[in-house]
């Protein structure tokens, strides 16, 4: 069993998180290593939409919204020299409220 307190995110998505986790956004799930969408990739999962972390993207982030249902998350970044993940909000939830 891998011990998921050893996982960390790059610096790029950290202080987008650290953004987040200030401004009351709670993490869904911790960062862990799920080899997608490349071996040794970072996830993690924020309860919200991005709004404070959006302040802090850099041209190391590739940022988009996603509508696709079957992934379930709106704000999507990932880390152009990391490959980590970081994902945020609900869209199953969005699109029934």
């Amino acid at each position: 069993m891998k011990n998921y307190n050893i996982f960390k995110l790059c610096e790029e998505l950290q202080s987008i998180l650290d953004k987040e986790i200030t401004a009351g956004n709670v993490m869904t799930e911790l960062p862990r290593c799920t080899d997608w969408p490349l071996e040794g990739s970072i996830f993690v999962s924020l309860t919200n939409r991005l709004t404070a972390g959006k302040k802090v993207l850099t041209d190391d982030v590739y940022y988009s919204v996603n509508n696709d249902i079957h992934y379930g998350w709106i704000d999507e970044c990932v880390c152009k020299i990391h490959h980590n993940l970081l994902v945020a909000g609900n869209l199953i939830i969005s699109k029934y409220e």
